[in-house]
């Protein structure tokens, strides 16, 4: 084990303790209650953390209160989760300001900044496309080895180690190994 990772794994370790009693009372909020709120509420909090503390900081938490996450995570500035059952694999990166549902984001994913991913395409409608009370999150899933461009706004499934250029806005499910773009987005190329 080179010193690098050595370095990494003590300075996890040290801000996963501090973010322990984060973690304590979002379990605590998840054990009597369907609510996000707390959960939420600290996300949002650690999200406005500068540089490495920060990114150390929002890693920790996540590791502990996700459905899944890797400690082996880069969330930028502003970037948070907002529901608990998203899970994040090994060596995924998010840029600043990126907002993220139940998604699951495959490893060695990379997010550019302000990407918006989030419950679906229709939590708001039953299952006759009617506007309903009862919302209804659906799990958007992200590839392994994904590129997602600046500003994408992603409501559906993409494939493997495809490329989402930025600005596009998937509507739909995406193959892998494509380069996608557009608004409505659509398959480019494939790779």
């Amino acid at each position: 084990m080179s010193l690098r990772r050595i370095f990494k794994v003590v300075a996890f370790g040290f801000f996963l303790l501090l973010t322990c009693p984060l973690i304590i009372l979002a379990w605590i909020e998840k054990a009597i209650s369907s609510s996000e709120g707390i959960f939420v509420a600290f996300g949002q909090l650690l999200s406005l953390i500068p540089g490495v503390p920060g990114i150390y900081l929002r890693g920790g938490y996540y590791f502990g209160t996700l459905k899944q996450c890797s400690w082996e995570t880069h969330i930028g500035f502003g970037s948070m989760f907002m529901h608990r059952e998203a899970s994040v694999g090994r060596n995924v990166s998010t840029g600043s300001s990126c907002i993220i549902g139940p998604a699951r984001i495959g490893r060695d994913v990379r997010l550019a900044s302000r990407i918006s991913i989030p419950s679906g395409k229709r939590q708001h409608l039953d299952e006759q496309g009617r506007l309903s009370a009862e919302t209804k999150y659906d799990q958007v899933f992200i590839g392994k080895g994904c590129w997602v461009g600046e500003g994408a706004i992603i409501m559906d499934d993409i494939g493997e180690e495809s490329i989402v250029s930025a600005g596009a806005v998937v509507i739909k499910p995406m193959p892998e190994s494509s380069l996608i773009g557009g608004n409505p987005a659509r398959v480019l190329k494939t790779l």
